[in-house]
């Protein structure tokens, strides 16, 4: 019978997500979630997190309670789940890997080259992986549309257009704040940036971007909305949107490539009708893909060596340095250089 691999949740501040992750990994029997450590967040903190104590949450989990991060990391894990703040994935997955411990780290990894950079150099001195959640990596409809993309189905691809769909983080409070959380541009801009630079198969060397807060005022101070335009190497073109102003349901991503001899486009409208009668239609539902259990699955069989990472710190760097360009054009209402992202 295998082994099985020893694993802790570090962080409970990204609530949805160290539940969804801690429930899957409960549920693999080749796996042993030993602890969960909510680095010493007050009882207010976790409840605003998580919606109950961290000890009723280790419990629901069979997993002892720990408040510091060393002493989970003591337990000889193999690997770890970090959920903690955006802002504090970093030094989590630093110290995790320092510790011997491979990480999957909660979307998105930073928005700051400068913390991805540092994980890169860590994880490779320590010998250990580090997967950068990004859960559009493992949506049907995306990995199809990159796959024909790069068949040729269009010919050589010329432009991508993203949409990104996806209400505002505005809850635990600590996402209200940009410097911690990145706010909608570094929430989902790893969607995005990411989606584009993977269909059209270049590097991002210029953006231009215009951004408003539509309906978050005096909720978030930043955009709530931002497009941009992006420039590749390769000399495609790319466009991004976020979008975090929708009130109703809508699907979650759109992509769609122009290249030298056709177009495809992903479609998650569902727009045949189901119900047809002579007043009124209903339409099918927006559809889903379980894109976290696979992306966690996914990381589990790569620790096992089974897999090769899909998503690596070298994709999240370059995400972040885009965001970052993104960030001085918006402020300075100019194009912006990405920069070498090689680092």
């Amino acid at each position: 019978m295998e082994e099985k691999l020893r694993c802790g949740l570090i962080g409970l501040s990204q609530g949805w997500y160290a539940n969804l992750f801690a429930t899957e990994l409960l549920a693999m029997k080749d796996v042993a979630l030993v602890g969960v450590c909510d680095l010493g967040k007050s009882r207010d903190y976790a409840l605003d997190c998580i919606g109950m104590e961290a000890e009723a949450f280790a419990a629901q989990f069979e997993a002892t309670l720990y408040h510091d991060a060393a002493d989970l990391l003591g337990e000889n894990l193999d690997f770890v789940v970090v959920a903690s703040e955006i802002g504090e994935h970093c030094e989590n997955s630093c110290q995790a890997l320092e510790a011997g411990a491979h990480v999957f780290a909660c979307k998105p990894f930073s928005f700051i080259s400068d913390e991805v950079r540092r994980a890169k150099e860590t994880a490779r001195r320590t010998g250990k992986m580090v997967m950068p959640a990004v859960p559009s990596r493992f949506e049907d409809g995306l990995i199809e549309a990159v796959r024909q993309t790069r068949a040729g189905a269009v010919g050589r691809p010329l432009t991508a257009r993203v949409f990104v769909n996806h209400a505002a983080m505005t809850s635990p409070d600590w996402q209200r704040d940009t410097a911690r959380s990145g706010g909608p541009l570094g929430e989902f801009g790893t969607y995005g940036f990411d989606i584009v630079r993977w269909a059209l198969g270049g590097e991002p060397v210029e953006v231009f971007a215009y951004g408003e807060n539509f309906m978050h005022q005096g909720v978030i101070e930043s955009w709530d909305n931002v497009k941009a335009l992006v420039k590749f190497d390769n000399g495609s073109l790319g466009s991004v949107h976020i979008c975090t102003s929708i009130r109703w349901e809508y699907p979650f991503f759109d992509l769609e490539v122009v290249g030298e001899t056709g177009c495809l486009r992903t479609d998650y409208h569902n727009y045949p009708v189901v119900t047809h009668g002579a007043t009124s239609a209903q339409l099918a539902p927006v559809r889903y893909t379980p894109m976290n259990q696979l992306e966690i699955a996914h990381f589990v069989k790569a620790v096992r060596g089974e897999e090769e990472l899909r998503v690596t710190l070298e994709d999240a760097y370059v995400v972040a340095k885009t965001i970052e360009a993104v960030q001085e054009s918006l402020a300075g209402n100019r194009p912006a250089q990405v920069g070498d992202c090689g680092g």
